[in-house]
C-alpha cells in the first residue's frame, strides 16, 4: 500500500472557498479504483492550513488518481486559492497491527 499526505495553505480570506472546493472533490477521489483512503482535514490551530491522507491499493492506483480529469480540474479551480505549493510525502506500509 501507498500512503501520501499532502499540505495545503489557504491564501488569506480564501480559507472556506478552498475548504468547500477540497470537500466537493472528496468523493471523486474516494470513487477511484485502487483508493482506500481519501481523507481531508483541517488544523486546529490553523484555519489556513489542510492536510489529505490518501491510501491506494499501489503505486498504479496513485498514478491513475495523479492523472485523473477531476484532479486536473480541482487544481484548475483552486491553483489562485493556494498560498505556495502543495507539500507532499508518500509512504509505504510496512507493517499494520
Amino acid at each position: 500500500m501507498i500512503q501520501l499526505l499532502a499540505v495545503m495553505r489557504a491564501k488569506p480570506g480564501r480559507e472556506k472557498e478552498l475548504e468547500a472546493a477540497f470537500s466537493a472533490f472528496v468523493e471523486k477521489a474516494r470513487a477511484e479504483e485502487g483508493t482506500l483512503a481519501y481523507i481531508l482535514h483541517k488544523s486546529l490551530s490553523d484555519p489556513a492550513r489542510f492536510m489529505f491522507y490518501e491510501s491506494y491499493a499501489d503505486e498504479a492506483a496513485l498514478k491513475a488518481h495523479s492523472k485523473s480529469p477531476h484532479m486536473a480540474a480541482l487544481f484548475g479551480q483552486v491553483a489562485d486559492m493556494l498560498d505556495g505549493q502543495p507539500q507532499i510525502e508518500m509512504y509505504r506500509e510496512l507493517a499494520r497491527k
